[in-house]
């Protein structure tokens, strides 16, 4: 029973008539503790409660005041989170910062610091979103010079439940991806939406909407089926909660922190992150992150184990052939088109029912599912593709083919909108249809899929082949005139003489069978 609630229901039972000894035994507490409150006013409980808190902070005075000291900018809550940490004692907000104000105004050693602001954003159903984005901090050494620290911050939108990964050096895509892959594993599931920055490591271009992420990112993203958002440059509305919450790892966490190895380093942000960064009220959403992701995680969707997130060992050196095939066991794997260019050994190895393809730089290429049978041939359908052709290519290439009319548009504008992630492959069947039949069978081909709403290149097809079926062979091959025959006359045949027999000879022979 806190101190105030247990002072409280002291003086109700008091005025509601109750002695002492009944009191202590109502709220079973001891009646030494019954008399020190009984006659003790509101005015008298506040001053005691003052000097207690006080009194507690006063023994870490010297330390406090050390801090203060050296570190200029520090807040009143990374101090009362460094007192959890050093000496696991847990003080009120109000009281270490009512106590640190004084010190401050006493020594006169005031804060210079830029007040942290938080963007505003709409509050999302549990389990929706996640925002991601990455900081720097320069962070001190002993008897050296600084060191830069980079990391990347996952925040759940609904709970701000935090996920840290942390380098010594930039952030690479595969970086990336598997730092995602461990929040995903972390955390037990993925959010329906990932906020993303225009970073280089996701996105290759903005392309009008069409968004072009970097290869790793793409795999990543079509593996665990991700809806992601990126945000455009200068969109406070929309990445708000990442920039507050790497504002909020500098200053709360890494600020005033002396860097010994990356190993304790990440340790320390783990602690923090448990501590403090999620197990503190949150002064927007005024409930505790830790608590809330409880409930979130249940509407978080399952996640598929990559086995690439641990470090390439025990691997395989196997050479690449002409055709992007590798041989494994008894069995065969593709490898993307252009493997061979690039490199002629690759490094495979099994894991969790998966056959792992690494480059020799130990980037992940692909993965297979191990052969069932003794010379299989495991194939990765995006594999056979030409990624280098792209869409607007595609789509430029058909649209002159097939005259640039309104009707063309309108059919390939449908396939665009609908098809999504097989537009290529759509596509790719509508221009090998331009290139087989004449082009009044195409334009008439057109007009039928305009007129059934069809948004299917199989339907392009199937009625430019009933259309070429229905020409004449007039129409398709010129009619070739028969041949003269000769003015000669015909030779005569000579009259041949045919026996006859009489009936009588014909019944012997059924008689006898025939013969």
């Amino acid at each position: 029973m806190e101190d105030f609630q247990m002072y409280s229901k002291i003086q109700q039972k008091k005025q509601q008539g109750f002695s002492r000894d009944a009191v202590a035994r109502q709220l079973e507490l001891n009646w030494r503790t019954v008399d020190h409150y009984w006659d003790m006013t509101a005015e008298d409980y506040e001053v005691q409660r003052a000097r207690q808190y006080t009194s507690g902070l006063n023994n870490r005075k010297d330390i406090i005041l050390k801090w203060l000291k050296e570190h200029e900018d520090v807040s009143a809550a990374q101090i009362q989170d460094w007192l959890d940490e050093n000496y696991q004692e847990r003080y009120k907000e109000r009281t270490v910062r009512d106590f640190v104000a004084k010190l401050r105004k006493s020594y006169d050693l005031p804060r210079h610091k830029a007040d942290r602001e938080y963007g505003s954003i709409p509050e999302l159903p549990p389990g929706v979103q996640m925002q991601a984005d990455f900081g720097f901090f320069n962070a001190d050494r002993v008897g050296t010079r600084r060191i830069k620290l980079y990391f990347v911050v996952f925040i759940l939108a609904h709970s701000r439940y935090k996920y840290l990964v942390w380098q010594t050096r930039h952030f690479t895509s595969i970086d990336l991806v598997r730092s995602l892959e461990s929040c995903f594993q972390a955390i037990g599931g993925r959010p329906e939406q990932l906020v993303i920055d225009q970073d280089r490591l996701m996105v290759v271009d903005e392309n009008y909407g069409d968004i072009i992420f970097t290869q790793e990112f793409e795999r990543c993203k079509n593996r665990h089926k991700l809806n992601v958002y990126v945000c455009r440059k200068s969109d406070p509305e929309s990445k708000g909660m990442v920039e507050s919450g790497v504002k909020y790892v500098k200053y709360n966490f890494a600020r005033n922190r002396t860097f010994v190895s990356l190993e304790q380093w990440s340790q320390d942000s783990d602690a923090w992150l448990k501590r403090t960064g999620n197990g503190k009220v949150h002064s927007e959403t005024k409930k505790i992150p830790a608590e809330v992701f409880k409930s979130e995680k249940l509407h978080l969707k399952p996640v598929i184990s990559l086995a690439s997130l641990e470090p390439c060992t025990e691997m395989v050196t196997t050479p690449v052939k002409k055709n992007n095939t590798i041989r494994y066991g008894s069995s065969r794997y593709t490898v993307p088109i252009g493997t061979y260019t690039n490199y002629t050994h690759v490094k495979v190895k099994e894991e969790d029912g998966q056959l792992l393809i690494y480059n020799l730089d130990d980037l992940l290429i692909d993965s297979h599912r191990l052969a069932l049978i003794p010379g299989e041939m495991v194939r990765n359908t995006n594999h056979a593709r030409n990624h280098s052709e792209k869409i607007d290519h595609l789509l430029q290439e058909i649209y002159q083919t097939l005259g640039q009319t309104a009707p063309v548009e309108q059919f390939l504008q449908r396939i665009r909108k609908t098809r999504g992630r097989y537009i290529r492959d759509q596509l790719q069947q509508i221009l090998n249809v331009t290139r087989k039949y004449e082009p009044e069978i195409l334009r008439k081909a057109i007009l039928a899929c305009n007129e059934v709403q069809s948004n299917a290149a199989t339907d392009f097809k199937d009625f430019a082949e009933h259309l070429y079926r229905q020409i004449t062979i007039d129409e398709i091959e010129p009619v070739v005139a028969p041949k003269q025959l000769a003015d000669s006359p015909l030779p005569r045949l000579r009259l041949l003489k045919v026996n006859q027999h009489a009936p009588s000879v014909y019944q012997e022979m059924i008689r006898k069978g025939g013969n």
